[in-house]
Parts: C-alpha cells; structure tokens; sequence
C-alpha cells in the first residue's frame, strides 16, 4: 500500500470511504502483490478526473521503472496511451491493423483506421467544432464480417481489391501494417 501511495491511516476503509483515485492505487496495488513482470490495465484512468488521471499515469511509470514492469494498456483513450506506450498495437473489429513503436505510429500513422482515429481526438477549441473522419456512423457486424478487407466498408482509401481480398500484413517504416495501400501489388 505505502508503494502505490495510500497512507496509512486508510489502510482499513471500505471501498466507499475511498476517492476514486485511492481505489484505482489499491487495484494497482493488488495487482503488484505477487511481483508480476506484466501487468495488464484495462482502461487505467476511467472515470477519473484529469488531475487524479496524471496522477496514476505518473505512478505506473515509477512502478515501471523501480520495479521493471512491463505494462499491456488496454485504452480508447489515445492521450493515455501516447503518455504510456512504447509499442502499440491498433486493432480494428479484433484484428490488429497497425503495430509498431508507438511514438511512430503517432508521428506516423500508416492504416486509414488509425489515421482516422487520431483525426477524432476532440480539442479544446470550440471553433473547430467535432472531427469529421469520414467514416459514417455505421460499421460492420462483427458477427457477419464483410469480405476482404473487414474496414473497407468505412475506408476512405477504398481500393477495387479491399472489397474481396484480405490484406496481408506489409512492413512500412519498422511498423507492421495490415492494408492494401502498402502491399507491393499496389
């Protein structure tokens, strides 16, 4: 408890006697108790507000280094994961369609779902209003996946053969990236 920060004094609460942010330091902490080399977390800052977010993004990353953890992020929150990935992996209707070092993948994005991805990330500025990424509001059933590639019914770089084909995975600057637009035939 006194690694993940907890005082002492809270040490015998309930789980309603604590802040958001003192619960979220004890899941950590029950996840460390065995001395894990991996710990997976699944959306690691939800519900929590942004101060108390920073917080525990900042303690994982102590953790990390003191205690060498690898971390697995599970995230739809792309500002937590550019903060804490080194590698990263996009998935698209559970497929992985780009994976590589995550600041390149950020630099660089390859795939037409994860360029539309960052594209959607909301700002600050009222005057810029909501991202259009030109993907429509609908996507395939995942129980009755389109033919080719899975994303080619959203895709804004539609090519003939993404109707019918499946891509392989291609290599694209050190990033693997499963999209026709980097296969050789192209």
């Amino acid at each position: 408890m006194e690694l993940v920060g907890l005082p002492k004094r809270v040490y015998n609460n309930y789980p309603s006697q604590l802040s958001g942010g003192q619960r979220q330091r004890v899941a950590i902490a029950r996840a460390l108790i065995n001395r894990p080399q991996v710990v997976i977390c699944d959306e690691p800052t939800s519900a929590l507000d942004v101060s108390v977010q920073s917080q525990i993004l900042n303690l994982l990353q102590e953790l990390r280094t003191e205690l060498g953890l690898t971390y697995l992020i599970i995230s739809h929150n792309l500002a937590v994961v550019e903060h804490m990935a080194t590698e990263l992996a996009v998935m698209y209707l559970g497929r992985i369609v780009e994976y590589g070092n995550a600041a390149e993948c950020f630099r660089n994005p390859r795939h037409p779902y994860t360029r539309a991805l960052l594209e959607s990330v909301l700002t600050p500025d009222p005057d810029l209003g909501v991202p259009d990424t030109h993907l429509g509001a609908a996507y395939p059933n995942p129980l009755n996946m389109p033919p080719g590639c899975t994303f080619h019914p959203r895709c804004p770089a539609l090519l003939p053969r993404c109707n019918n084909t499946a891509p392989k995975t291609c290599l694209s600057g050190g990033v693997r990236v499963e999209c026709h637009l980097f296969d050789e035939k192209n």
